[in-house]
């Protein structure tokens, strides 16, 4: 294992002008391409690179499941979309990217918006068999954030320990996953997953699929996901992708995010989040 101290950051207004942007080769000196941990000028551990550390048999038996989600998409991943935002022809401040991406939420999601609820999100509750065909994938994923990043690991299992088992994905430091599908993020910092805890960025490729380096844009470094990789970072930094290139059909470049949503813990029982449901859409037809 390398290890790698920073020295230095890019200004906080050369960054300024990279967020929300994809990047380019110009945008890192330093390119990660073997076993690696990292750390910044404080000294804190900021990324682990583990070169193919996803097994064949996890990446071969998830990989029909994961790339089904592909059918997900949405408009509102905001800065990490890398796309242009349009308003809405509904009115209002609200934004779209100017056109859907493949990103898909799977797990359990805290109250947000209109849904002042925990759940499960659609694909979870629907398709549960699939979702948890998914579970030794997630599970291996925490084994290899506790071998690596021990104290992260301690300090998002302590938030774990008093979350509701309902909303954990089981013998996993996980509420949730992200899993994007071929497409580069723009320069972003992620939102609502837990300070004290860690991220992890597993990769499958298939095809001919070149780029989609991930970069952390302040500090110059990249790291080249390759299939199988897997990233214990700090995704509360500034990050992103460089361009991708899908160079045959059957191109593909499936990223899979677990974190910790940070307001899980707060979430009861799934059957008393249901009442809170019931209750919700009740309010809803009296008005």
């Amino acid at each position: 294992m390398i290890d790698i101290r920073l020295r230095s950051k890019i200004s906080e207004k050369e960054l300024e002008q990279k967020i929300g942007k994809i990047l380019t080769d110009n945008d890192y000196n330093i390119l990660i391409t073997k076993d690696t941990t990292v750390r910044f000028p404080n000294g804190q551990v900021g990324a682990i690179y583990l070169k193919e550390a996803i097994p064949e048999n996890l990446s071969t038996d998830s990989y029909e499941v994961l790339h089904s989600l592909k059918s997900h998409q949405t408009s509102n991943r905001g800065m990490a979309s890398g796309l242009p935002r349009l308003k809405r022809n509904s009115g209002g401040t609200r934004t779209d990217t100017a056109k859907s991406i493949s990103s898909a939420i799977i797990g359990s999601l805290d109250p947000v918006g209109m849904q002042q609820y925990c759940r499960l999100t659609a694909f979870s509750a629907k398709d549960f068999k699939k979702y948890e065909s998914l579970f030794p994938l997630f599970v291996y994923i925490g084994e290899q954030m506790k071998k690596y990043a021990p104290e992260r690991y301690n300090a998002q299992m302590e938030f774990v320990n008093r979350t509701n088992k309902d909303w954990v994905i089981p013998n996993t430091p996980f509420t949730t996953i992200t899993v994007n599908n071929s497409y580069p993020t723009g320069v972003h910092t992620d939102k609502g997953d837990l300070d004290e805890g860690i991220s992890t960025l597993a990769c499958i490729k298939k095809g001919d699929c070149q780029g989609g380096y991930l970069v952390l844009p302040e500090y110059r470094i990249a790291f080249k996901m390759g299939d199988r990789d897997l990233l214990i970072f700090d995704a509360h930094q500034y990050h992103g992708n460089t361009k991708l290139e899908m160079n045959s059909d059957d191109a593909e470049r499936i990223s899979i995010v677990s974190y910790y949503r940070t307001k899980m813990e707060n979430c009861d029982s799934a059957d008393e989040e249901y009442e809170k449901r019931l209750r919700y859409a009740e309010r809803k037809i009296k008005r």
